[in-house]
């Protein structure tokens, strides 16, 4: 049997980084991911914890959100339950639950040979609590305090031990904080700090949104977010004659436009872009729904376009509760 030394565990986790799937930081909900992940400026329900916590006090609502989202390439399930409170105090809260599971296929090098494909186990749990609070007709303040634990694992050629390497890990408290400011009725800005307790994984890399919303009209949303993320993307360095490993953060973007029209106050339609620089890649998405004074109902679609395949679908239930 071959026993898998520290520096071959190195050489795989380097080769295996770039392959592992999206971060949770970039889970979205059913609404966002139609409108090009742009809704840091007008997050209402669930988009409020995932997004930007200070937008849960920009409506009144007492709401109940369930998410699901797949992704069809990966074999990847994402579920999201939310109950979201803005009605009962001042101070808006929001308590959440996420699971991720997918199977993401990788090739790497191994021990002077290539493993061509084989296939990754990622799942993981992410719970939270957020809180929110105007200052005053201008501001809103918010954060999220959220427990992760998330794990990427891959298995090793036959015989090897250990039979399975963890590619990625995280196990522990970070939280969000976020900003949002309207200048008068048609104009928002927001900026969202993530993963502010950072712990050295893809899974909670230390990022930054920014975003800018315009309404025109009282039925239409155009919407403009970036991220910058500072953490979770990395280039190693192995030092072969004494196996020491370092590495360098890559800052990279996140960004695009969405549009939200709400067609007859009932039927929202949504379009949007998404380029990432770290992956690299580019996104087309589109979405759609249904909303009454007692559910809301929304369709979610993200492709890859530019840089590989991938298709995420997303369905969305909402509960108001009067």
């Amino acid at each position: 049997m071959c026993r898998v030394t520290k520096t071959l565990l190195v050489c795989l986790l380097v080769a295996g980084a770039s392959g592992v799937a999206r971060a949770q930081s970039d889970v979205v909900g059913a609404r966002a991911i139609g409108q090009g992940e742009a809704a840091r400026a007008t997050p209402t329900g669930a988009e409020g914890p995932l997004l930007n916590p200070a937008g849960m006090s920009l409506s009144r609502q007492y709401v109940i959100e369930a998410n699901y989202g797949f992704n069809v390439e990966q074999l990847g399930h994402q579920a999201h339950v939310s109950v979201v409170d803005s009605v009962t105090s001042r101070v808006a809260a929001g308590l959440f639950y996420d699971f991720i599971y997918a199977q993401p296929k990788l090739g790497f090098d191994w021990a002077g040979g290539r493993v061509e494909s084989t296939q990754l186990t990622r799942t993981g749990h992410v719970a939270g609590l957020s809180l929110s609070i105007p200052l005053g007709d201008k501001f809103i303040i918010g954060a999220t305090a959220k427990y992760l634990h998330l794990d990427t694992t891959a298995p090793l050629p036959a015989g090897t031990v250990p039979q399975n390497i963890t590619l990625d890990t995280v196990n522990g408290i970070t939280f969000d904080v976020g900003l949002l400011v309207r200048l008068g009725e048609k104009f928002r800005i927001a900026a969202i700090g993530y993963n502010l307790w950072d712990h050295g994984s893809r899974e909670s890399p230390l990022s930054l949104g920014m975003a800018i919303a315009v309404t025109p009209v009282p039925q239409l949303n155009i919407n403009f977010d970036a991220v910058l993320n500072f953490t979770g993307y990395q280039t190693y360095h192995l030092d072969q004659m004494t196996g020491k490993v370092s590495h360098d953060d890559r800052v990279t973007g996140r960004l695009g436009p969405g549009i939200e029209w709400v067609v007859a106050s009932k039927v929202p339609l949504r379009v949007g872009v998404v380029y990432d620089s770290g992956l690299p890649g580019t996104f087309i998405t589109a979405g759609l729904g249904y909303v009454s004074t007692s559910f809301g109902v929304d369709l979610g679609y993200r492709a890859k376009v530019q840089g590989g395949i991938e298709n995420v679908l997303m369905v969305g239930v909402r509960i108001f509760v009067d």
